[in-house]
Formats: structure tokens, C-alpha cells, sequence
């Protein structure tokens, strides 16, 4: 009976991971669309709305949506851990969500501080069970991979207008921040989807 009830606790997790990463990219495109290549804000009108719309749409649902999946799939992530598990947990959570609730209250996507608090914790969540058996090989790629772009997204935006508007850097970060973490959010839904959970998880020493 636990183990059904986990399993299907993992695939409600997945769904959600899978719907705020489909959502993340989808968003995404529109948004870029919308705000332009470079940091000059070109505020197209898209359904009629504008880019704080669509900003905060970009920042809040799809963050919350990912941050759900994964207060969701605790047991298999954090349950029990060693501290630099926890932490990574914990931390990957603190810049999903806060973030999230800024752009929804503010109305427009924010500034990127708590990216590197989310690759922070990715990176350290993938790093401290990587010689565990709660996850898989593949679910572990992908949260390195996540926690690894949103490095190279936030190292992006530290790079002064005048380079990064050259090369429309506003929609590179993008595609670092936004587009293709969203895709690895889907992939990781998928995986958790098709993959079992351990029948138990002993704890583990710190």
C-alpha cells in the first residue's frame, strides 16, 4: 500500500514537473517574442497583453509548478539524507519560489539573484547523490545539466549591455534561464514517470 501510494505520489510530481516545464520554454518563446532580443525592452503586444504580463507569467507558474513536483517527490529526494543533499533541496527550492513570488507580486520578471541560489542547489542536490540509489543516472544528468545552464545564464547576465546587446544577449540568457531548463524540468517529470521508486531508503549519515 506505500509503495502504491508513493508511486503515485511520483507520478503527480512528474506532472508537475513535466506542465512547469513545458510551460517554462512555451513561455518563454512568447516572452522573447515580446521583450526582444536585447536588453531594450521592444514591448510587443502578444493576446494583447504586454511584457510585464507575460514577464510574470514566465517567472511565477512555471517556477511554482516545478518547486510543486518537487516538494513532492521529497521522500526520494531529501528524506533521510545527508546534510549536502538537504541542502541542495532546500536551496533549489529557496530560488524557485521566492523568485516566483516576486515576478507574480511585481508583475514582471525580476532580476536574476536567485538564479544562482536555484544552480546552487541543483548542482549540490545531483553532486551529493550521485553514490545513492534514490536516483537514477538520468535523473541525475539532468539535474546537473539544469544547475549547470542557470550558472552559465547568471555568468551571462553579469556580462556588460554593450557585449551581450550585440549579439541579442537579452535572448541568449533567455535561452539559458528560461528555454532550456524548461525542457530539462520536462525531461526530469518524464524520467521520474517511467522510472520506480526504491522500496525503502535507509537514512543516511551526514
Amino acid at each position: 500500500m506505500n509503495i502504491d501510494r508513493g508511486l503515485q505520489s511520483t507520478r503527480w510530481a512528474a506532472l508537475a514537473l513535466v506542465s512547469g516545464g513545458v510551460l517554462m520554454a512555451a513561455l518563454w518563446i512568447v516572452f522573447t517574442n515580446v521583450h526582444g532580443p536585447t536588453s531594450f525592452n521592444l514591448d510587443r503586444a502578444v493576446l494583447g497583453r504586454s511584457m510585464q504580463f507575460w514577464g510574470s507569467l514566465l517567472g511565477g507558474p512555471p517556477n511554482l509548478l516545478v518547486a510543486l513536483g518537487l516538494l513532492m517527490l521529497y521522500p526520494r529526494l531529501a528524506k533521510n539524507a545527508r546534510r549536502l543533499i538537504r541542502v541542495g533541496y532546500t536551496l533549489t527550492l529557496i530560488g524557485l519560489i521566492v523568485p516566483a513570488i516576486i515576478d507574480l507580486l511585481m508583475g514582471a520578471l525580476g532580476a536574476p539573484f536567485f538564479i544562482p541560489v536555484a544552480a546552487l542547489g541543483l548542482i549540490m542536490l545531483a553532486l551529493g547523490s550521485w553514490p545513492s540509489p534514490r536516483l537514477q543516472r538520468p535523473s541525475l544528468y539532468l539535474l546537473m545539466s539544469i544547475g549547470t545552464l542557470l550558472a552559465i545564464a547568471f555568468a551571462w547576465a553579469l556580462v556588460p549591455l554593450e557585449v551581450s546587446d550585440s549579439i541579442g544577449g537579452y535572448r541568449l540568457y533567455g535561452l539559458l534561464a528560461h528555454f532550456l531548463p524548461g525542457i530539462g524540468w520536462a525531461l526530469l517529470g518524464v524520467s521520474f514517470w517511467t522510472t520506480k521508486a526504491p522500496a525503502a531508503l535507509e537514512p543516511a549519515p551526514n
